[in-house]
């Protein structure tokens, strides 16, 4: 409808919006659960290794409760 009645604006907005749905659609296709489950046992292992797990654990967790605090729902956090 949008190339027959020539309208640039409105072309380009369907064209981004079924980018987008195709960009959705191919992550629904796949199932990340098993990557992301050896990226975390992998840098759980290094953390191990370099003696630095539990200062890492604290160090997450005091920033999720300060997130809370400060109104948020403490999963945005910084990297």
């Amino acid at each position: 409808m949008a190339k027959e009645s020539g309208d640039e604006q409105m072309l380009y907005a369907e064209e981004h919006k079924r980018r987008q749905w195709q960009w959705e659609n191919a992550l629904r296709r796949h199932n990340f659960v098993g990557f992301i489950g050896e990226v975390l046992k992998g840098v759980v292992a290094q953390k191990t290794r370099e003696g630095t797990y539990d200062a890492w654990v604290n160090d997450a967790k005091t920033k999720t409760e300060e997130a809370r605090r400060k109104g948020g729902q403490g999963d945005e956090m910084e990297m």
